[in-house]
């Protein structure tokens, strides 16, 4: 998926959670890539990345509708989510990280930073974030050293919000996001400084923030 069909799936995902639509109110490529002024391509992408996230379901006839999900439902998958990444950091920084690790972790950051502190962001300042931001986390998972807590994630992918470096992006909140994403960008940096430093408390500390990060920050940095 590009970063473009990237952005289009954050702003979706965040409408849904946000309940911008109707428990019976059906969802459509047609109707989404009319209101993001996109193609239907992206659009259809997106519900169906939705569905395999367990956010909506297909409904009789064409289209979608928001499946029942309850914030408590989402709060678990994401608890077990950040346990699980404070463990891969962990270990990693206990057993120390690859050169091909570090450098797809700098890689990440160094184009995360790009995008944010772009001068003249363009149309759509957010695009790319997204994919270097499941790059970082993925490569924690899968490069930490220990088979067994990536094989404990691939069980729990699926729930809403379980999957790695997922994000949601207000499209009429533009400066607040950019907000936001910032301070995932710095605890990257921090994180990948604690690794190099061989500081396992630090990296399972920092992780286990940053995991939870998806919803609570959307409500906290509001400007």
């Amino acid at each position: 998926m590009s970063s473009h069909e990237q952005r289009v799936l954050a702003v979706v995902r965040r409408k849904v959670i946000s309940g911008g639509y109707l428990a019976d109110e059906r969802i459509s490529e047609v109707a989404i890539a009319e209101e993001l002024g996109v193609s239907r391509t992206p659009a259809r992408l997106a519900l169906a990345a939705l569905e395999a996230e367990g956010l909506i379901e297909k409904r009789q006839g064409r289209g979608y509708s928001v499946r029942p999900i309850s914030t408590e439902s989402v709060s678990n998958a994401i608890a077990v989510r950040a346990a699980l990444e404070a463990l891969a950091a962990r270990t990693m920084a206990e057993r120390g990280m690859s050169g091909e690790v570090e450098a797809r972790l700098a890689a990440s950051i160094a184009r995360t930073a790009a995008i944010l502190h772009e001068d003249d962001p363009g149309p759509d300042p957010m695009s790319g974030y997204h994919a270097a931001n499941i790059d970082f986390h993925e490569a924690i998972m899968t490069g930490c050293g220990n088979d067994l807590i990536a094989h404990a994630y691939e069980r729990i992918r699926h729930l809403p919000f379980a999957a790695l470096g997922t994000l949601a992006f207000e499209p009429t909140l533009e400066k607040r996001d950019r907000i936001r994403l910032s301070v995932g960008h710095s605890q990257h940096v921090i994180i990948l400084d604690a690794l190099r430093r061989r500081d396992a408390a630090r990296a399972e500390a920092m992780m286990r923030e940053h995991s939870h990060a998806t919803l609570n920050y959307a409500d906290l940095f509001v400007t």
